[in-house]
């Protein structure tokens, strides 16, 4: 079997797995949702106080749905065994790693960036900004789940392990939440968010290089 294929039928299973179970996506898009909504009823109706924390919130927001279904990664493999084929498979570790992240990115970051526009109108942001916003949340959601696969990796055998990945990851995310909100405060002021974008986009190439291997070494040392 060729990398090519083993990769294509990671990413057909992950697709699969997401199609017959919605919660999936749906309750990583539904915290979005809450989140979103409620913080406009703590801080006022003022549209400009709005719009100063709008971004900061949404992008926060979106984070925080990524990292509720970052834990499924592996866990659920792990329990039924499934995990063992991926480390006797001859094809390396880390592209499979990456062939699920992938689709996982595809499956979540899609709806996460589609809604993101909906969700800037509860902040009084205008079109441009939140436009802006669904990009960098398209961009960062592929970066965070390639820099948590190393932790969710890690933590694959530990009881109650969604804690200390919430510890693992959050800062590992600062980078991207830095220039992903940075890229829309910068629209929002009328100035060019190409140094922002760039910068997120480094950091997403970077995550791309490193972590599917270091993933699957983790992985690896979690199962030995």
């Amino acid at each position: 079997m060729s990398l090519t294929v083993a990769a294509g039928a990671v990413m057909r299973r992950e697709f699969q797995l997401l199609a017959r179970r919605a919660s999936d996506w749906a309750n990583p898009l539904a915290f979005y949702l809450i989140v979103c909504s409620l913080f406009p009823f703590g801080i006022g109706s003022e549209s400009e106080r709005l719009r100063l924390v709008g971004v900061g919130v949404v992008f926060v927001a979106a984070l925080l749905a990524v990292l509720v279904s970052l834990a499924r990664l592996f866990e659920e493999d792990c329990r039924d065994g499934s995990i063992e084929l991926l480390l006797a498979c001859e094809e390396p570790l880390g592209a499979l790693i990456l062939a699920r992240v992938l689709a996982l990115a595809l499956g979540l970051g899609l709806p996460l960036a589609v809604s993101t526009p909906v969700f800037a109108l509860f902040y009084a942001l205008p079109i441009d900004v939140a436009l802006m916003l669904a990009l960098g949340v398209l961009i960062a959601v592929p970066t965070l789940l390639l820099v948590g696969s190393i932790s969710a990796a890690l933590i694959v055998t530990a009881r109650g392990g969604t804690l200390l990945l919430a510890v693992l990851v959050l800062p590992l995310a600062i980078p991207t939440l830095i220039f992903g909100a940075g890229a829309a405060l910068k629209v929002l002021h009328g100035e060019s968010p190409a140094a922002e974008l760039l910068l997120q986009a480094a950091y997403l190439l970077f995550a791309l290089a490193l972590c599917p291997a270091a993933a699957a070494a983790a992985l690896r040392i979690s199962l030995d």
